[in-house]
C-alpha cells in the first residue's frame, strides 16, 4: 500500500511533500556496522521512499547524512523526484565547508533545503554571529540559482527571526521547530504566516509519544474514533490543517502507511481548535528544553536572552 501526502508551496516556487520521513532523535547515535552504516536506518529510509515517501529530513548534527545518502541510491527513485534536507551546527565556523561535505555525504549535486539548524550561538561560544552564518547561507542559495535550492532556519523564535532580519537579504522559507498541540506558539505562527515562512513541525506526536497521560488523549481519542484513524493520524492531521509540514519517524511499515494516510479526510474547524485549545493549557516541550520556558500570557521565550 503506497501513502498519499499533500504539498505545500514554498515561498521560492519549490515543491514540498507535507508530510517528511525524519531521521534525527530516533536514530541519534545509533550503532554502526562495519560499513560505518546504520544500516536499520538505511533500511527503514529505502522502505519509506518505496512506500511513497519524498521528503526525507537530516542534519550534520544527527550524523547521519551518509545513511541519507545510502538510501538514495538504495531506493532506485530518480534524485529530482526526491526532496532532500539538511542542517548546518555545529561547523558554522565554515558554513562552505560544511556544505561541501554534507553533498558529498549525500551523494548528491544540490540540497533542496538547507538550514541554520538553531541560533544557540554567537562570535562568544562559536566565533561568528548567527548573521554572519545566514550571510554565508545566503551565498550557497545565490537567489535560486546556487546548490542550497532553499534556505531556511530551525529552532528559530520571532526574536531570533527579527533580529536576523536586520541584516538579512533573503528571508527564511522555512523554520523547523518543535511543535505539537502542548507546544504551540501563536506569536511564532502568526510572525511566519505574515512573512511567508513554511513553519515545518518535528516531534508533531509527542502529545501522545512523550506527553501521555495529558488532557489530549480523551480528545485525539474521540476525534480520531470518529474518522477511524489513531490518535497519531489525528496529530499530523492537525499540523496539516494548521499549514506546516510535518516531519516524523517509525520503523515500523504498517505506521509509516499510517502516517501518510493524509488524503481524503479533513478535521472539522472546530476540532482543529479544540485540539489547540486543550493543548495550551498545559504547556510543555520536548526537546531544547533547557533553551525554553513558557512564560504565561507570553508564550515561549529564549531562557537565554531575559
Amino acid at each position: 500500500m503506497a501513502v498519499n501526502i499533500p504539498t505545500f508551496k514554498l515561498s521560492t516556487g519549490l515543491t514540498i511533500p507535507a508530510v517528511g520521513y525524519g531521521c534525527g532523535t530516533k536514530w541519534y547515535g545509533a550503532a554502526k556496522d562495519e560499513t560505518g552504516l546504520d544500516r536499520a536506518l538505511v533500511n527503514s529510509m529505502v522502505e519509506a521512499i518505496k512506500l511513497g515517501y519524498r521528503h526525507i529530513d537530516g542534519a550534520e548534527m544527527y550524523g547521519n547524512e551518509a545513511e541519507i545518502g545510502a538510501a538514495i541510491k538504495e531506493s532506485g527513485v530518480p534524485r529530482d523526484q526526491l526532496f532532500i534536507t539538511t542542517k548546518l551546527f555545529p561547523s558554522v565556523k565554515d558554513p562552505k565547508a560544511r556544505f561541501v561535505e554534507s553533498l558529498k555525504n549525500l551523494g548528491v549535486d544540490y540540497i533542496d533545503l538547507y538550514l541554520l539548524h538553531c541560533p544557540f550561538f554567537d562570535k562568544q561560544s562559536h566565533g561568528v554571529s548567527v548573521g554572519e552564518v545566514w550571510e554565508a547561507i545566503e551565498a550557497l542559495h545565490d537567489n535560486g540559482k546556487g546548490p542550497a535550492r532553499t534556505i531556511g532556519v530551525s529552532n528559530f523564535l520571532v526574536p531570533d527571526l527579527e533580529e536576523l532580519m536586520k541584516t538579512a537579504k533573503i528571508t527564511p522559507a522555512v523554520n523547523q521547530i518543535e511543535i505539537h498541540p502542548y507546544c504551540f506558539d501563536e506569536a511564532l505562527y502568526k510572525y511566519c504566516n505574515d512573512n511567508n515562512i513554511l513553519l515545518t513541525a518535528y516531534g508533531p506526536l509527542s502529545a501522545t509519544v512523550r506527553f501521555a497521560g495529558g488532557p489530549l488523549d480523551a480528545v485525539l481519542e474521540k476525534i480520531g474514533q470518529k474518522y477511524g484513524k489513531t490518535k497519531e493520524q489525528v496529530q499530523i492531521k492537525w499540523g496539516l490543517e494548521m499549514g506546516w509540514v510535518v516531519v516524523t519517524t517509525t520503523q515500523k511499515k504498517e505506521r509509516m502507511v499510517l502516517y501518510g494516510d493524509m488524503e481524503g479526510w479533513n478535521l472539522e474547524k472546530e476540532e482543529v481548535e479544540e485540539i489547540k485549545k486543550v493543548g495550551l493549557s498545559k504547556p510543555q516541550r520536548a526537546f531544547w528544553d533547557g533553551k525554553y520556558k513558557f512564560v504565561q500570557g507570553e508564550g515561549w521565550k529564549r531562557v537565554d536572552k531575559e
